[in-house]
């Protein structure tokens, strides 16, 4: 997209050996430069980027606006001030900032949206489909035994699913460590015994540990980057160590053997104490407190899905629906899901780069229809402003439904618009409720994000 801006930029910097050193922050592509002299002011009006001259003692550093990251991606690639730090380095210092793992998920994913977007269109038609067929339709669907239907929906779930293995890749790529070891840490899941031995037919033991069998909690787009993180450190440290002819090899090695299995240990540990504790705690709250469990779970469900967890709440929905024939919980996940499109949507009205307002606005679009990685990864989580609003505004609407007890009364594929029909309830106001408090959690984190982007912007300027 910015290929032929690139020769604009370096003029304007002073050419590429002007360039000591490239820094990114939350919204700006800073470079620091040699000589100030050598710059070439006439392109600050026709590079279409908002750039800002600062002169600090004897060192001159040239900010550009880059809320979308291509700019500083675009010139670390051509490996323009990498003598100053290694993307490793970068990337960890910024992990230790406030903050600053955000940033790094969300610049993980930006390379990935294009595809996942493209994904997500063909997912959100084909949904769109079989939910007016369904209408139509007085029995299951025949749309569900066409084969023509069902290799287009495999398309659209195809990004979604491979998901993990992308985000190992554009980690690795980001870190400059194996990209094919990260590739296998990420589809290590995908093996197909995987699966059948994680169904839960039976217990599975792994070097004596019960693990849990909860197969998108190991794969889960966090545990997967952080793994990749942790090999890139060791892949640096082997490189250290000058072993010669043992180098190439041994770092992939070691990874498989010890990383891939301490983490599925650690893991494994953690979602057996999970199982056993969260679900009944969550029962017992939505039984006792509904109004503060619907409040939390519209704020916090988000998290519970990054760390793949959502189907820990399955057991806990199904009671629900068994006994009092409707879920409030599917309430509370509606909210969350929703409140991520609203401030998508603000974070795009509050852009003044036209690339990340369009990925904001296509983000923004397809997390009502329940596909929020683009909305949460590459865009809230770019700024904290907008991840906590999404986070109040879910909390806003779980408050609407858990006062007024709007429920869903069948369980659904996902969270999105495409089932408010399962709120309907003959004789009632439920799916007129429901929608309030779709609105409700939309409008509030929108504005939310709006209002604080927007003090985030004034307070960048006058500093």
């Amino acid at each position: 997209m910015y290929d032929n801006l690139i020769d604009e930029w370096l003029k304007l910097a002073g050419g590429r050996e002007n360039i000591i050193r490239i820094e990114q922050d939350l919204e700006t592509t800073t470079l620091t430069l040699k000589d100030r002299m050598r710059m070439d002011l006439s392109y600050t009006t026709s590079i279409g980027v908002e750039a800002d001259i600062q002169f600090t003692g004897g060192q001159c550093r040239l900010r550009l606006r880059d809320e979308s990251g291509a700019i500083y991606d675009s010139l670390q690639e051509m490996g323009i001030g990498s003598q100053d730090k290694t993307s490793l380095q970068e990337a960890m210092s910024k992990i230790k900032g406030k903050f600053s793992v955000m940033q790094f998920v969300s610049s993980v994913f930006r390379p990935l949206m294009p595809v996942i977007l493209g994904a997500a269109v063909i997912k959100i038609i084909t949904a769109l489909i079989l939910f007016i067929d369904s209408l139509g339709s007085e029995g299951s669907s025949s749309l569900m035994d066409n084969q023509t239907f069902t290799i287009f929906r495999i398309i659209g779930d195809s990004a979604l699913y491979l998901l993990p293995v992308l985000a190992a890749v554009s980690t690795a790529y980001r870190l400059k460590s194996n990209i094919y070891a990260a590739a296998v840490i990420g589809g290590f899941m995908f093996y197909p015994e995987v699966a059948p031995l994680f169904s839960g037919e039976k217990e599975v033991y792994f070097l004596g540990q019960q693990l849990a069998s909860q197969l998108t909690f190991y794969s889960s787009i966090l545990w997967v980057m952080l793994t990749v993180c942790a090999a890139a450190y060791l892949e640096r440290g082997i490189a250290r160590l000058n072993l010669k002819g043992l180098t190439v090899g041994l770092a992939p090695f070691l990874t498989l053997l010890i990383l891939v299995p301490f983490m599925l240990l650690v893991l494994g540990y953690a979602a057996q104490w999970l199982d056993e504790k969260l679900p009944p705690i969550v029962e017992t709250n939505v039984a006792d407190a509904p109004i503060l469990t619907l409040v939390l779970l519209g704020a916090f469900f988000v998290l519970i899905w990054m760390i793949g967890l959502p189907s820990l709440l399955l057991p806990v929905i199904l009671n629900e629906l068994l006994m009092n024939s409707s879920s409030l919980l599917l309430s509370g996940m509606l909210a969350a899901v929703v409140a991520q499109a609203g401030a998508s949507l603000a974070a795009g009205l509050r852009s003044k780069e036209a690339s990340f307002r369009s990925m904001a606005f296509c983000a923004s679009g397809t997390a009502l229809f329940g596909i929020i990685e683009p909305a949460l990864y590459a865009v809230n989580m770019r700024r904290k402003s907008s991840f906590f609003a999404a986070m109040l505004g879910g909390a806003a609407g779980g408050l609407y439904f858990g006062w007024l007890s709007v429920g869903a009364f069948a369980l659904g594929g996902s969270s999105s618009l495409l089932e408010l029909p399962l709120y309907i309830k003959p004789g009632s106001l439920n799916l007129l409720h429901a929608s309030v408090g779709v609105v409700i959690s939309f409008a509030v984190s929108c504005v939310l994000t709006y209002i604080f982007s927007g003090k985030r912007d004034k307070s960048t300027v006058s500093h």
